[in-house]
């Protein structure tokens, strides 16, 4: 038998896209999952769609956060409740190709994870020409200094191995969630890259972070505030990489 592997999406007030993106979950080709679906305490009809979905699947595990928790803690819940050899991250408002899950399988060989391409869509889920690899650098990662300079692959088109986590986790509130399952990716047997776009990134005014993070919110207000948070990550990224 194929190993398993588990997906697990994080929800917050996502009615508006979460049924196209619950089917393309369920769609995937890939013959042995399990779902991990953990909602943040959203005030709107999520979590009643998650429940539809659920009693009548059997591979869905839905968890639901008393309080919000935020995106990373959230992510961080799924993710310990997750019995697969390989785990995928999934966001709420996004469309999977079918082979999505397969492919990266198929390709991931020996390394400790693999990420592909997305192609970037609009509200409606109209194409806008271009992938993610047009406005960030995607590329193999086989250093963990590689990551000491911000760049990451992506959560939602990566899949990994399940034995990162005692690196990657606990979860820390000034990075990513990704961005630390990536760096101990590198700790290990690297990053790999596939060139094809498998998911239909939406790009729309709530994004937690979009393609375009030079547009977004940024997270600190002044350079000396920018400049301890770098501090910070690096402090962190050499406490979690492994001895030897």
């Amino acid at each position: 038998m194929l190993p398993l592997i588990s997906i697990v999406m994080a929800t917050y007030n996502g009615e508006n896209f979460l049924r196209e993106q619950v089917d393309s979950l369920l769609a995937q080709t890939y013959p042995n999952l399990e779902f991990i679906f953990v909602d943040d305490a959203s005030q709107d009809g999520t979590l009643p769609i998650l429940h539809e979905y659920a009693a009548k699947d059997s591979r869905i595990q839905l968890i639901e956060n008393s309080v919000n928790q935020g995106y990373r803690k959230t992510f961080e819940n799924g993710i310990l409740k997750a019995r697969g050899e390989f785990i995928a991250l999934s966001d709420q408002d996004d469309y999977w190709l079918p082979s999505k899950i397969t492919e990266l399988a198929n390709s991931i060989g020996d390394y400790s994870l693999i990420y592909s391409d997305s192609e970037l869509v609009d509200d409606d889920g109209k194409f806008l020409g271009e992938k993610m690899s047009d406005r960030k650098r995607q590329i193999a990662y086989n250093s963990p200094l590689m990551y000491t300079f911000g760049a990451w692959a992506p959560g939602h088109s990566m899949l990994f191995r399940k034995d990162l986590l005692p690196f990657a986790l606990p979860i820390a509130e000034f990075v990513t969630h990704d961005y630390l399952i990536g760096f101990a990716a590198t700790c290990a047997n690297g990053i790999t890259y596939l060139p094809k776009p498998f998911v239909h990134y939406r790009q729309h005014a709530t994004n937690a972070i979009g393609a375009n993070l030079k547009k977004g919110k940024k997270p600190y207000k002044s350079t000396k505030e920018r400049n301890n948070l770098i501090i910070s990550r690096l402090n962190l990224i050499c406490e979690r990489c492994p001895e030897g």
